[in-house]
């Protein structure tokens, strides 16, 4: 499953970055030691320093002189002290940064003054973005991610950041928005989902963190040199004795710093390139469209604004871009992207570029065929227009594309998308696109349709809420008992970025209170376990913290396992012993036969999946494939073993496209 191998050598070219970063700590402290050294010969060759051991000074050879003096007159405690603070500077400064970034995508986005795009903004440009982000997240089987905007940047560019799929943020410039079509624009967000979902982004989040304690220096450098400058202007000349002082140890500073940065723009380079040609060619696979990818890139070339970001912390994120954000002065080696031509060629070969600017200088912005349902009043779906109905795969064949597919999404998927949302009632979207809406549609989709047993879940929910909440949840009751069961976990999906604008403690209280509405009628249904288990996983505190691998083996949580495995095979049609013993050979652990249904409570099978997500990437396939393997038991999978296999995915960070979903879902009730 490539998804989980791009995930772990992530994570291993993590151990390689470590070692570079040493290689890079040792350089600067090396310079700081060797400035600082030749400050004080400096001093003792004029004689205002004394000397830790008596050289002989001819001021005809000065440059033997200043060496002896460099290598005999230095105080060795003073390189110790000067290698230790250094240290403790660049140390410090890099556990300071990884500390505010533990918050995932959005400290990032917040870090380059990005604005959240509100699920509902009157910007149509805003909301084309929108739109887009929710057709490839839903297509790629993870939460849709928030949205933001770089309101004061004009040139073309946007990043994805976060240290996890399921709880990424994307990021685009305002000239992504204004220069580019829809088709660009897609194929830009299929870039950028690639890095979330081939194990980049984790790692060049990280990558900011490191590497800021070698750059920092040279920050610090240029900030002493502006700011002592200025104070030189307002200072007597026979005053400046100090000052002057101050700015040539800002610039020794600021030479120095300049190492880190060139040592920071080489791992950068080493690391981001090749990501950047993958990136790019799983954009061309995601939308079927290299015009896409390959005319945003051309457009980037004709652009007088190109690719420029000017926020301050542009050098420090420049590898997190879609294409080169800074300028680089130090040759083509040090740029952290490949050049604009080079990418083309390669998504693209044959790229019409002088065909492609005409008929894109006389289309409409974000004009090109886009596939959409046709909705009644009541938000069913009427006929497709230019879409394609998938049907849905069953048997061996399901099983085959289901595991290849795993971690990236193909064409079909994001058609998918597309009709899926546009068979939603705007007046639904609209409702979604608030956190009071959001609850109320996660809400109104545990209730019963018996209408006694409705109205005492509501009575329980009012008591929690307060009886003003109860007609928004009314509300979104009328329009989601519309749609099938298929459509449940979509919804949270699309629900999940306006949840997670509320604070910590309303997100508790929220899932406290969604807890008690399914317990309402003393008894938890599959339906209401996959949902309420989805929502704890992403609103929880630290959802998006990243999660050390615990355990290095199946063996060492068999029994996990064994509970996870037994819910799917009581949830499968058919005998549950049968669809227990298919799925058992994919865990490479001995189990003879599937758990009683009475010892599944929803706690126990909460706590096995806890301890699940924190297994070794490499050895969460074989869980997800017994699954798969158990459900598929009978030659077909039917909703419920869907829904168990999207939870438990989601659990282990996995994104599962939705393959096994039909235009019309209500098919996979059957």
């Amino acid at each position: 499953m490539n998804f989980f191998e791009n995930q772990d050598r992530a994570r291993r070219t993590t151990r390689w970055l470590v070692l570079l970063y040493l290689l890079a700590v040792a350089a600067v402290i090396g310079a700081v030691c060797l400035g600082i050294g030749a400050a004080y010969a400096l001093g003792a060759l004029y004689g205002a320093l004394p000397p830790a051991q008596v050289v002989m000074v001819d001021y005809g050879r000065m440059a033997a002189s200043f060496g002896g003096l460099m290598l005999h007159g230095v105080p060795p405690a003073l390189y110790g002290w000067a290698a230790a603070a250094t240290a403790a500077v660049i140390l410090g400064t890099t556990a300071y940064k990884v500390v505010r970034l533990a918050g995932g995508g959005e400290s990032v986005a917040e870090m380059v003054g990005a604005r959240r795009i509100e699920p509902g903004s009157a910007d149509l440009l805003e909301r084309r973005l929108v739109n887009v982000v929710e057709e490839m997240a839903i297509a790629s089987g993870i939460a849709v991610p928030p949205v933001y905007v770089m309101d004061g940047e004009h040139g073309i560019n946007a990043f994805a950041a976060g240290y996890s799929p399921n709880e990424a943020v994307v990021a685009v410039t305002r000239g992504t928005l204004e220069k580019l079509n829809r088709d660009e624009l897609q194929g830009v967000v299929g870039h950028e989902f690639s890095h979330i979902l081939n194990g980049d982004m984790r790692l060049n989040v990280r990558l900011i963190g490191i590497l800021f304690g070698i750059v920092v220096i040279g920050q610090f450098g240029e900030f002493l040199v502006r700011s002592t400058a200025r104070t030189m202007r307002a200072t007597s000349r026979e005053g400046r004795g100090a000052t002057i002082l101050l700015v040539l140890v800002g610039i020794a500073l600021t030479v120095i710093g300049y190492l880190g940065l060139v040592f920071a723009r080489l791992i950068k380079a080493a690391i981001s390139r090749q990501r950047e040609f993958l990136a790019d060619a799983s954009s061309v696979q995601f939308t079927r469209n290299p015009d896409g990818i390959a005319g945003a890139l051309d457009t980037i070339s004709t652009s007088t604004s190109g690719t420029h970001v000017a926020h301050l912390h542009a050098e420090e994120m420049s590898h997190m871009f879609f294409a080169q954000a800074v300028a680089n002065w130090f040759g083509a080696v040090f740029d952290t992207h490949p050049p604009l031509d080079e990418r083309i060629r390669r998504v693209h070969p044959r790229f019409p570029r002088r065909e492609y600017r005409s008929a894109r200088a006389h289309a409409p912005p974000g004009a090109g065929p886009r596939e959409v349902a046709v909705i009644d009043a009541t938000g069913k779906v009427v006929k497709t227009i230019g879409g394609r109905d998938w049907g849905r795969a069953a048997g061996a064949e399901a099983l085959a594309v289901l595991g290849a597919t795993i971690g990236t999404a193909t064409p079909k998927h994001v058609d998918h998308a597309a009709n899926l949302l546009a068979s939603l009632p705007q007046a639904l979207r609209d409702l979604l696109a608030t956190p009071e809406g959001a609850e109320a549609v996660m809400f109104a989709l545990t209730l019963e349709p018996d209408e006694p047993v409705r109205r005492r879940e509501l009575d329980v929910l009012g008591a929690r809420r307060g009886v003003d909440a109860m007609p928004a949840v009314e509300q979104a009751y009328a329009m989601t008992q519309w749609f099938g069961r298929a459509y449940a976990l979509p919804l949270m999906e699309l629900a999940l970025p306006s949840l997670k604008r509320r604070e910590q403690k309303a997100r508790d209280a929220f899932i406290e209170d969604f807890g008690a509405l399914i317990e309402a009628d003393q008894r938890i249904t599959l339906t209401e376990f996959v949902i309420f288990t989805f929502l704890k996983q992403h609103l929880r505190e630290g959802a998006g913290r990243p999660l050390p691998a615990t355990f290095k083996n199946v063996s060492e949580v068999a029994a996990e396992a064994h509970v996870v495995l037994s819910l799917v095979a009581h949830a499968a049609r058919g005998d549950a012993a049968l669809a227990f013993k298919a799925g058992v050979p994919a865990l490479g652990i001995e189990l003879e036969a599937p758990l009683p249904v009475g010892e599944l409570s929803a706690r126990r099978v909460s706590e096995a999946l806890e301890r699940l997500r924190v297994l070794a990437p490499l050895q969460k396939p074989r869980i997800l494939k017994a699954c798969m393997q158990t459900a598929n038991a009978d030659g077909a999978f039917a909703l419920p073993e869907v829904e168990l296999l999207r939870v438990v995915a989601a659990t282990l960070d996995c994104p599962i496209p939705p393959l096994l979903m039909a235009l019309d879902p209500a098919a996979l009730a059957s």
